[in-house]
């Protein structure tokens, strides 16, 4: 029987770092992006919109589906152990996710100074001219504008009902609301300066038996079926890692003081929500 468990947070954070790591264990699949909460989401929404369900409804037979979708949705892969990587923390999907999931709930939540997200998200808007924040920084009628590029492109990652603030508002509204027994933070420079010792400590919390993983010879997700369509949707390289060991690598972009501030003060989850290991 499968056992599932998540990861979900901001992004620039180690994600697909992670899932190479674990990756490698072969009682193990980390996912890429799942869609799954999405086909809860559509699925959940049936009784609400769908014309035939509502002229005869059948609540029980949809429950029926819920109840394995988990298990359906994957049914192909061979492995005991799913770590499914998405937006579970969300207020819709944090609820479905404790309704549905066949084992208790554990929720890893990767993040990262916001300071370093910025730097991280600027560094690929420079390496990557047709990257979507500078095609949206594009698009801007220039005579509007009355911030720096730099600073109208923090915005733009920053907009609201963006990934960034989409996953800010979520580990908030877990705090707020006291949802952070069965959530674990892991910070990325944690995970970058001890590998090692963060994967055992993840392995612990989730209660699956330790493997011995190699930190210096990676391989990219792709080579465990985890495929990104970066360039055609984001326009930019977002997923490839460095093969031959773990390290952090310099960002020289500067910010001013404002926004060094700013970025202090959206680190939500300071002091409000346990690390792994704790």
């Amino acid at each position: 029987m499968k056992k599932y468990y998540f990861t979900s947070g901001l992004p620039r954070c180690g994600n697909t770092l992670i899932s190479s790591i674990l990756n490698q264990n072969p009682n193990i699949f980390a996912t890429g992006l799942s869609c799954l909460p999405e086909v809860f989401y559509r699925l959940l929404t049936i009784a609400e919109d769908d014309i035939a369900f509502n002229t005869s409804p059948c609540p029980e037979n949809l429950q029926n589906v819920f109840v394995n979708l988990f298990d359906t949705f994957y049914k192909n892969k061979k492995e005991d152990i799913i770590i499914d990587r998405s937006n579970w923390i969300t207020p819709f999907n944090y609820p479905v996710l404790h309704e549905y999931c066949p084992n208790d709930v554990k929720i890893l939540i990767l993040v990262r100074p916001m300071v370093e997200v910025i730097k991280s998200y600027l560094k690929v808007c420079q390496n990557s001219p047709l990257f979507y924040i500078n095609q949206q920084y594009n698009q801007i009628d220039k005579s509007t504008l009355y911030k720096s590029e730099l600073e109208t492109k923090v915005d733009l990652i920053l907009q609201k009902e963006h990934e960034v603030d989409r996953n800010l508002y979520s580990i908030k509204w877990l705090v707020d609301n006291d949802y952070t027994e069965n959530v674990r933070i892991l910070d990325y420079n944690d995970l970058i300066d001890n590998p090692k010792e963060s994967i055992n400590f993840l392995y612990e919390w989730y209660d699956i038996p330790k493997y011995n993983h190699d930190f210096k010879n990676l391989k990219q997700v792709s080579e465990y079926g985890v495929r990104y369509a970066d360039n055609e949707y984001l326009q930019a390289d977002l997923h490839t890692i460095r093969t031959n060991g773990i390290e952090k690598l310099d960002n020289d972009i500067e910010l001013p003081d404002h926004l060094v501030k700013l970025c202090e003060s959206l680190n939500v989850w300071e002091g409000k929500i346990k690390r792994l290991g704790d």
